[in-house]
């Protein structure tokens, strides 16, 4: 995963060097056990199938895909 996406509003977080990502656009703040390249250790992963419903729901959006692929999306829904 490039970029650990916000799971209020899906835009990019950033690592804070203490185990958390923030969202600078709605001020969410996560600690899943995520490492600074977004990748879990041991924390929940936004599964494909809740991605593509939010995906779909903000008009197919690039910015709502998660770390999915639009192939990996379409297919689970």
């Amino acid at each position: 995963m490039d970029d650990f996406k916000c799971w209020t509003c899906g835009r990019p977080t950033e690592y804070d060097g203490e185990g958390y990502w923030k969202c600078s656009h709605c001020n969410e703040s996560f600690y899943e056990g995520y490492d600074e390249d977004g990748n879990p250790e041991g924390g929940d992963v936004l599964s494909v199938y809740d991605a593509a419903l939010i995906w779909v729901s903000h008009g197919r959006d690039e910015d709502y895909m998660f770390g999915y692929t639009e192939e990996e999306l379409e297919d689970a829904l």
